[in-house]
C-alpha cells in the first residue's frame, strides 16, 4: 500500500474523502491487463476512469499501456481523466486535473505544457475545489 501512496500521492482516499457522492470502484489489474485507471466512478448516471498520479517536478510517468488504454477508451466514447499530484519541496500541493485526451501530451511535456488543463489547484486538498472537480467529472 506504501507504493500506492508513493505513485498516486494519496489521491485515491482524497477524491473518496471529499466526493463522496461518487460511487467509487479502486482498480488493480496488474497482473490481467495493464494500463487500466486507478479508479472508477459513476455520479448521476455518468461513469467515468480516474488515473492517479504524483510527482515532486513537472514530469509526470506515464506507462505506455496507460496511454493505450485511456486512448482506446476515448475512441469507444469512454470518459477519462488524469489527476496529478503536485508536492513540491518549496511546500506546493497543488492538484492538475486533465482531460483524458491530454495523457500523451502530460507524459510528454509534463504538467505546464500538458495540453488543456481542466484545473489546477494549490494550497493542499483542504483548499482544492472538489466541486469543479466533481463537475468536470460529471458534465
Amino acid at each position: 500500500m506504501r507504493e500506492n501512496m508513493a505513485m498516486d500521492g494519496g489521491l485515491r482516499s482524497l477524491f473518496r474523502k471529499h466526493l463522496p457522492q461518487v460511487d467509487w470502484l479502486s482498480v488493480e489489474t496488474a497482473m490481467t491487463e495493464g494500463g487500466v485507471p486507478d479508479a472508477n466512478g459513476c455520479v448521476d448516471g455518468k461513469e467515468f476512469w480516474v488515473e492517479f498520479k504524483a510527482t515532486r517536478a513537472w514530469a509526470v510517468r506515464v506507462r505506455p499501456a496507460q496511454v493505450g488504454w485511456i486512448e482506446r477508451r476515448l475512441r469507444h466514447g469512454g470518459r477519462v481523466f488524469v489527476a496529478v499530484r503536485r508536492q513540491h519541496a518549496s511546500g506546493s500541493d497543488e492538484l492538475w486535473l486533465f482531460p483524458g485526451g491530454a495523457i500523451r501530451a502530460v507524459r510528454d511535456r509534463g504538467l505546464k505544457n500538458g495540453g488543456p488543463v481542466i484545473g489546477q489547484w494549490g494550497d493542499g486538498p483542504a483548499r482544492w475545489d472538489w466541486r469543479a472537480v466533481l463537475e468536470a467529472m460529471r458534465s
